[in-house]
């Protein structure tokens, strides 16, 4: 049995594509960090099922918490915060963890969450602030959400840190598609408005890419009949392929084949299938939206489009077919970028790090209280 310390991962590792459940899954895979320091166990938090089984899992949650702490083994509960219904299921495994003794590391991916703020009321705008304010240490994908957490909930600078997320290195594979010249263009996440769906494909309709050898494929669950149906109104219907959503192996195959992956999303934190972009050296579009960017630049990491510009996402396609060096560089760019800032192993120095950071070795493993006075009255 391990003597290490214990640091749960908390999030949603159910839900077919979410982005804040891959990358925890990732760490989870590594067992330890780097250090050697803690064990890494994946704590559900909500289920991949109905909404209506997620107080069970979030019981079961926090009877894990509390047990480990009985252990005297509970070291860190990382908890990675979207919005709605997580802000309340992480409220509630925060207050479990505070109450255990164990420290917590609060983790924002939400993209939408200044919307989620300023759309609750006085009483959920309170449970944010106690939230923020309450963890040991609180975790953002870039300065612009550093300088949001700050500002909103009076947390002090030094107790929050910027973490980009990392991804695994692609296996090195060949293409396995004709080479027929066809340029083959990939969208990969969530079928919504927001990601810039309706944009895209009427971009893709565009008369100028009409008569281009080019095929889009939309790799993602939501309302993909909507959006099926939307590409046969369009005329385009015969040039776009939607597979629903694929497995991370099967993703990063299209990644691979594909000649460019193309985000126009109107808000981001810092997209998983980006940084997935830069590992396999696939081009870029993308709108510099939330942490993109800090990490990114147009013309030598990615192309950047306006939200909702249909004729500049018609632009940056036609200038990558057109001039395959424009390709090249941005494809090298951002591999080489992958490597010095997105590799799952900087990931997981960077949090390991914040975990040392909250419970030094000389600091005794916290138990839960109870569990302690009964100790400490045997002593007596």
């Amino acid at each position: 049995m391990s003597n290490r310390r214990t640091v749960f991962l908390a999030c949603p590792y159910g839900q077919v594509g979410g982005g804040m459940g891959s990358i925890m899954a990732y760490l989870a895979s590594l067992r330890t960090d780097p250090s050697g320091q803690f064990d890494l166990k994946p704590l559900e938090s909500r289920g991949g099922g109905h909404i209506a089984w997620s107080p069970a899992f979030l019981a079961a949650a926090v009877g894990r918490i509390f047990a480990e702490a009985a252990r005297g083994r509970l070291a860190v509960v990382h908890l990675n915060l979207a919005e709605r219904g997580s802000v309340y299921r992480k409220a509630a495994l925060l207050a479990a963890t505070k109450l255990a003794g164990g420290r917590a590391l609060l983790h924002l991916h939400a993209a939408q969450i200044v919307q989620f703020h300023a759309s609750m009321g006085p009483g959920g705008k309170l449970l944010l602030r106690w939230m923020f304010r309450s963890a040991d240490h609180c975790v953002v994908l870039g300065d612009v959400w550093r300088r949001w957490v700050a500002d909103t909930f009076g947390v002090k600078p030094s107790r929050i840190s910027v973490v980009y997320n990392g991804v695994p290195a692609t296996e090195a594979k060949q293409r396995t598609v004709p080479n027929d010249g066809k340029f083959r263009l990939l969208f990969v996440g969530n079928l919504l408005e927001r990601k810039g769906v309706k944009d895209l494909l009427q971009a893709f309709a565009a008369p100028s890419l009409q008569s281009r050898n080019i095929e889009l494929t939309m790799a993602g669950g939501g309302p993909v009949e909507q959006y099926r149906g939307m590409a046969q109104q369009l005329g385009i219907a015969e040039r776009v392929i939607f597979t629903g959503w694929v497995s991370q192996d099967q993703a990063r195959a299209l990644m691979v084949n594909a000649d460019a992956l193309i985000l126009p999303a109107y808000d981001e934190g810092l997209p998983l299938v980006i940084l997935e972009a830069l590992a396999s050296a696939t081009p870029v579009i993308c709108t510099p939206v939330g942490s993109i960017p800090e990490v990114l630049a147009d013309g030598e990491t990615a192309l950047f489009v306006t939200p909702g510009d249909e004729a500049g996402i018609v632009a940056a396609i036609a200038k990558l077919m057109d001039d395959p060096a424009v390709g090249r560089t941005i494809a090298a760019g951002g591999s080489a970028l992958y490597q010095r800032l997105f590799t799952m192993q900087a990931f997981a120095r960077a949090v390991g790090s914040l975990y040392a950071m909250l419970t030094p070795r000389d600091v005794a493993a916290p138990a839960w209280k109870p569990v302690q006075e009964a100790h400490d009255d045997r002593q007596r």
